[in-house]
């Protein structure tokens, strides 16, 4: 199958790498970087842009989103999402302070009739703390993470593990 036959995909990395486990999805896209990702997919370390977010997204079809959620789970617990689901967590749980961001963004792209299919990753940190690497206990999990962001999407991507 050609290139021109598989729609745009964007696997963002969102997160504050400042922030020991706050950065897991910048991570996780750096590890992904190292999969054998067809032409049509591009991964991206987003950090924390809010407002720019728009421009990324442009003329992408396919948004696959890597983060960090508190949603009161064990450490490592990887949730895989539509935005729209996040009235499904329990009450009180604790997204990123990024979110909000991005979730604008998309309401704005929403707006524009530009919103893309968007899946978001996320996994339970175990330390929110000042810290360029991830806690040990989400470090040993990042393989699994981005094997699972992989694996259910690999018939979408068209590609091959490495």
């Amino acid at each position: 199958m050609s290139v021109a036959t598989h729609p745009k995909t964007l696997i963002l990395g969102v997160g504050n790498e400042l922030l020991q486990d706050e950065g897991l999805g910048i991570h996780a896209a750096r590890l992904l970087t190292r999969y054998d990702l067809p032409p049509n997919v591009e991964v991206i370390e987003a950090g924390t842009a809010g407002p720019q977010l728009l421009s990324l997204i442009e003329g992408v079809q396919h948004l696959i989103v890597l983060d960090c959620i508190d949603a009161e789970a064990e450490p490592g617990a990887i949730f895989h999402f539509k935005p729209a689901d996040l009235g499904a967590f329990p009450q009180g749980y604790m997204a990123s302070i990024h979110d909000v961001g991005l979730l604008e963004v998309l309401q704005i792209a929403d707006l524009l009739g530009r919103e893309p299919d968007t899946d978001i990753f996320a996994m339970q940190p175990a330390v929110i703390d000042w810290g360029l690497a991830p806690s040990p206990e989400i470090q040993a999990k990042l393989p699994d993470f981005t094997d699972r962001v992989y694996s259910e999407l690999t018939p979408q991507l068209g590609s091959n593990q490495p």
